[in-house]
């Protein structure tokens, strides 16, 4: 709270003032003696009345025996004697420069007991009526509420038109265009799914065989060269991982031509042709030899050719990443949108379908053929759309109805509704992230150009018989109700505090609509 000093010399109207500029709510005004605010108890009721009309709270206090009484009148307690003191109350008034009037007392031939007791001095009459006639008027200006009820025609109305939205054209009516903008965003997305290839590896069949030269010549074999083994139901081809020279057969007596021939002999390593288990073969098997017949050359292995093995692995495909890219996309997509939705302001609106998509780097994690089980791709994309501004559609409504509207009628704002449905891609409809076509459908009312406010401002201040008559001079209205409520005695006329009047338009549609 806080505390005014005032001077004798400050006025009603002087300390109002004082009280509007205090920022403080809570407010104590110390009033010196002889202070001109003390000649009647109407002064402190209009500075709470004024104080309580600006919602702050103000309380008096003071050093002058007779202004206490005044304040303890105010706040509404019983007052049972004047001071000893004064005790003679008219001489006090006449030196306090009061000048009280000369009321006669209607109640001299009545005792009132426990009312009022006085040793000397006027009675305390006069003060009360005082306080009564404020309270009065206080009441009688604070009270009363004018309501005024005004039914006006309402015509429905509702039309469609088509527009163009341009991100780099300009708002015209004449030419049905609104100025669009686009926005753009960037997003990162990485995803991951099962590679779908298969192909088989493995290991080749390793091993040592002999070679034997039949001939009288020696034979020479290249790294390379084929070697087969046909005991099984298909020939398993090895190759020599090495040349190789066998020399010619010797007889087993070199004194005796006739003598049986030993075979030439030479070992050499051999690979399978192909992967897998099936080329593991036991000791002494036979072999063939490309280009050579069995009685020419042989071979034969003393150990196991070992080591052949296969098995199916996992690749990446073509048709795993062009998979993967397109669902990646299509997530994008959503990420983009949501991404400039936010960046959306206030006013802006999103032209649905518009969104375009640019993949801008992908990186795989695999390439073609790769043994993978899963495959990844982290992809970066780049979006932009097409917007418009509500305000900026607004104002093309609002420029292209106008001429629609009779003269001496509107169309309530809180009564439109503005429907926005986009034409998408076709042969005569255009839908990409720089240019649009919509379809607006404006559906309203149109009434009698009689604003709530404007009401309360022609009213206030009026006698009954004045409101009755400004509201019969509205045009196009088709009936009304007023009244004010309370009634209070010298204060009919409807209240200048526009907060107390109460003004509602009702419509009453009418025909079918325009």
């Amino acid at each position: 709270m806080i505390k005014i000093q005032l001077q004798q010399t400050d006025n009603l109207l002087s300390v109002i003032n004082k009280i509007k500029e205090t920022a403080d709510l809570n407010i104590e005004l110390e009033i010196p003696e002889e202070s001109l605010l003390l000649e009647n108890i109407l002064n402190l009721r209009l500075i709470q009345q004024q104080a309580d009309k600006i919602e702050k709270s103000v309380t008096f206090t003071t050093s002058d025996e007779y202004g206490n009484v005044l304040i303890d009148i105010l706040s509404g307690k019983d007052i049972e004697l004047i001071p000893e003191e004064f005790a003679d109350s008219a001489e006090y008034f006449n030196k306090k420069g009061f000048s009280l009037p000369k009321i006669k007392n209607p109640f001299r031939n009545f005792k009132l007991p426990g009312f009022i007791k006085i040793k000397k001095g006027i009675i305390l009459i006069p003060l009360i009526i005082a306080s009564i006639f404020g309270a009065f008027v206080y009441y009688g200006n604070t009270a009363p509420k004018a309501k005024v009820v005004i039914t006006v025609g309402a015509q429905p109305y509702t039309r469609s038109i088509t527009i163009k939205v341009k991100s780099d054209g300009q708002t015209s009516n004449e030419n049905m265009i609104l100025k669009g903008s686009v926005l753009t965003t960037s997003v990162q997305e990485t995803s991951e799914i099962d590679t779908t290839g298969v192909k088989t590896v493995g290991e080749k069949a390793e091993g040592e065989i002999t070679l034997y030269n039949k001939t009288s010549s020696k034979i020479e074999l290249e790294k390379g060269d084929t070697v087969k083994y046909t005991g099984k139901s298909e020939d398993l081809p090895y190759t020599l991982k090495d040349d190789v020279e066998i020399p010619e057969s010797t007889p087993q007596d070199p004194l005796d031509p006739a003598s049986p021939m030993n075979p030439g002999e030479a070992k050499v390593k051999i690979v399978a042709k192909d992967i897998g288990s099936g080329y593991n073969l036991d000791e002494g098997k036979s072999f063939e030899i490309e280009d050579y017949e069995k009685s020419e050359l042989a071979g034969k292995n003393k150990e196991k050719i070992s080591g052949g093995s296969s098995k199916e692995v996992k690749t990446v495909t073509q048709a795993d990443m062009d998979k993967l890219s397109n669902q990646l996309k299509e997530i994008s997509i959503k990420k983009a949108e949501e991404s400039i939705r936010g960046k959306l302001g206030t006013s802006q609106k999103l032209i649905e379908g518009s969104v375009k998509i640019s993949v801008s780097s992908e990186n795989f994690s695999a390439k073609v053929d790769e043994e993978k089980e899963k495959l990844s791709l982290t992809q970066g994309a780049t979006g932009e759309a097409l917007v418009y501004n509500e305000n900026e559609l607004n104002k093309f409504i609002d420029g292209y109805f106008k001429n629609v509207i009779p003269e001496g009628h509107y169309m309530p704002d809180k009564d439109k509704k503005i429907t926005v449905n986009i034409l998408g891609q076709s042969a005569s409809s255009v839908l990409n992230s720089t240019e649009a076509d919509i379809q607006v459908t404006l559906s309203s009312i149109i009434i009698p150009d009689i604003k709530e406010d404007d009401v309360k401002e022609n009213l206030k201040g009026k006698t009954n018989e004045e409101s009755k008559q400004y509201i019969d001079s509205l045009k196009n209205i088709e009936s009304y109700e007023f009244n004010i409520s309370p009634v209070v005695p010298f204060f009919s006329k409807v209240p200048r505090d526009t907060k107390r009047i109460d003004v509602t338009l009702n419509k009453m549609y009418k025909g079918e609509a325009l």
